[in-house]
């Protein structure tokens, strides 16, 4: 199916929205991965290899842990029924 067309079919429904909501899945569990990673006290990206600024690690950490808290809220029942385990 071309992205901004119907699907034709419930084949195409069951296979267009399972694949978005496996990629959500997946982007979901990377956001997560990189909340964990950056919350450790030992990241720090002002150091080498980084070499980031104050500012960008601040806006990197706050926009990960933001997009993580919001992702977490998000209820599962629906899209873990339509995804399986």
């Amino acid at each position: 199916m071309a992205t901004g067309n119907y699907p034709r079919s419930a084949d195409e429904v069951n296979v267009t929205i399972g694949t978005t909501l496996r990629q959500f899945l997946q982007v979901k569990n990377a956001v997560a991965q990189h909340q964990t990673w950056l919350a450790q006290g030992s990241t720090d990206l002002k150091v080498a290899p980084y070499s980031m600024s104050a500012g960008d690690e601040t806006n990197l950490k706050s926009a990960i842990s933001g997009l993580n808290t919001a992702l977490q809220a998000i209820s599962m029942t629906f899209v873990d029924r339509c995804t399986g385990p």
